[in-house]
């Protein structure tokens, strides 16, 4: 007979519903840092979901194993959508890249980032802006939690506000050197972007991709765009990709 067939025992069914109801009624709402791979984060000002999300080690495992696998100590790293940090921290601190610049957009979850350097005794090379194809501003819809930042409306109730745009090109311009690898998690506005405009320096990217917010047809154009520009696919895991040239 096939085990995974067989029913939950209702006694280790209810003692699981039990501990969950307690976990994020009592103990989550209390919990303050946390430490994930090595890296020191403040979520006392996170949901009990997103607390437990980090906690447990589910928080951007794909794009921490890719860069763990990919990236050396030369690398210099130019990051669209910095969020709290963690991905610049585990760069810094886990791999040892030779520079980390971040990006993000919301001036909350900046404050928020610069937190974490400072509980790492570091501080960040991170600015505020969005990345978009040209210079100018562009709103941004700040609604649920951090990772759902995104400059594409998709809920009607959330608040929005305006910040400023860089380009690719202008982004590049304020590194103290030219990048190697592109991280980017920017919620759909991916689309958006003109890779074309990356120096010949970047050689690896990686990119979280959203076919739920943008269609599959965007991500295939915005994959064969890479592929046009010399990039090739390595991994494709869970919506993160990783490409090279």
């Amino acid at each position: 007979m096939n085990s995974a067939a067989l029913p939950m025992n209702p006694v280790v069914s209810l003692w699981q519903n039990l501990h969950s109801r307690l976990l994020f009624k009592f103990v989550l709402p209390q919990l303050q840092s946390v430490e994930l791979e090595g890296v020191k984060l403040d979520v006392s000002g996170l949901s009990s979901l997103m607390k437990n999300h980090i906690r447990t080690g589910r928080y951007e495992v794909q794009e921490r194993r890719i860069a763990q696998r990919v990236l050396t100590k030369n690398d210099v790293v130019l990051e669209l959508g910095g969020a709290i940090g963690f991905i610049g921290l585990f760069c810094r601190q886990q791999i040892g890249v030779k520079h980390h610049f971040s990006v993000e957009a919301n001036p909350n979850t900046l404050k928020l980032l610069q937190r974490n350097y400072a509980l790492n005794g570091l501080k960040p090379d991170a600015i505020h802006a969005a990345a978009a194809a040209e210079n100018g501003e562009i709103t941004l819809d700040i609604g649920g939690e951090f990772w759902e930042n995104s400059v594409l409306k998709t809920d009607r109730t959330a608040t929005t506000i305006t910040v400023p745009a860089l380009s690719l090109k202008s982004l590049v311009a304020l590194m103290p050197e030219s990048p190697t690898t592109l991280i980017c998690d920017i919620e759909g506005a991916e689309q958006y972007l003109d890779f074309s405009q990356l120096p010949a320096s970047v050689t690896k990217i990686i990119i979280e991709l959203h076919p739920e917010m943008t269609g599959q047809q965007t991500v295939n154009e915005i994959v064969a765009g890479l592929e046009a520009l010399g990039f090739k696919t390595m991994v494709e895991t869970d919506g993160t990709w990783f490409l090279a040239r």
